[in-house]
């Protein structure tokens, strides 16, 4: 079957990467996942800009608090990365590239994201409204591919951070996205102003991080035992990267791991995840090699 290419915001197979009180579930959304699977899409996870820029302890923020020359220039060094994982992935060739973004997020949001006009200072809750755009993080995803002259795939967020977010209903559009014609664009949802950001907290996220090999997320027994442990995953890069995108997507990965590690979450390597490239980037960091799964 020719190749299908699912490239997923960090945090729907890592809700521990969410800004706090905005998971909806303890780890990886494995139901999306399975859905991917089944419909034959090999995955591959970029990382988080805003858990890479300011680490899982952040505040909330809204568009404007991201929308910064330094924010820009670090999304657009991590796009570098995501287009490095895309032509490695032979995306030219594939059938069907489709980018899942966040909706209502700041930065990941495709056809809605936040907006606080006059936010900042002193921590505060300031409900943000929901606005029609993009969110800082895609708008530079999207130049950088056209730069290096990857066509634009497939968009479609998933709207973990709207109003009324409900799984099944949200599941079903992504089946029906996926099955549409390849020329169909992502109808966007409506704006919405978000009132209870708590209300989504119903299940607190897992702190338990997996690092897993590219293919493990296409492993069917591999995702059951994860998803009952409610583990949120990272993706090491894929094999057949030339040595400098390696080591960059290597290093973001890191990054994670270490902010993680500080803020005691329990971080594993998954069966196959156990190479000497990981062991001497997180040694060349201070740290020391992470337990084996299971723990």
């Amino acid at each position: 079957m020719p190749r299908r290419l699912a490239v997923l915001s960090n945090c729907l197979a890592n809700q521990n990467a969410k800004v706090a009180e905005f998971e909806v579930c303890a780890g990886a959304m494995f139901p999306l996942v399975e859905i991917l699977r089944a419909a034959d899409y090999r995955i591959l996870q970029m990382p988080c800009p805003e858990m890479t820029f300011l680490g899982c302890g952040r505040w909330w923020q809204s568009r404007p608090q991201y929308d910064t020359p330094g924010y820009r220039r670090h999304c657009r060094a991590l796009a570098e990365t995501v287009a490095d994982l895309l032509e490695g992935a032979g995306a030219a060739e594939a059938e069907d590239v489709v980018l899942f973004g966040i909706d209502g997020s700041p930065s990941s949001g495709v056809g809605v994201t936040s907006f606080a006009e006059g936010w900042g200072g002193r921590p505060m809750h300031h409900p943000s409204k929901h606005v029609y755009g993009r969110g800082v993080w895609m708008e530079v995803l999207l130049e950088v591919f056209a730069a290096r002259g990857l066509a634009e795939p497939r968009l479609i967020g998933v709207g973990t951070e709207l109003v009324g977010y409900d799984q099944p209903q949200e599941l079903e559009r992504v089946r029906a996205f996926l099955n549409s014609p390849r020329h169909e664009a992502e109808p966007t949802p409506p704006p919405a102003r978000k009132e209870a950001p708590k209300a989504h907290s119903r299940t607190p996220r897992s702190r338990s991080v997996l690092v897993l090999p590219e293919g493990g997320m296409n492993d069917a027994a591999l995702c059951a035992r994860m998803e009952a442990e409610g583990w949120g995953l990272l993706q090491l890069p894929p094999d057949g990267l030339e040595t400098d995108a390696r080591d960059r997507a290597l290093s973001y990965l890191v990054d994670q791991v270490q902010d993680y590690l500080a803020h005691d979450h329990r971080v594993a390597l998954a069966p196959g995840a156990d190479c000497d490239l990981l062991g001497a980037a997180l040694a060349a960091r201070g740290l020391g090699p992470l337990p084996a799964w299971p723990v």
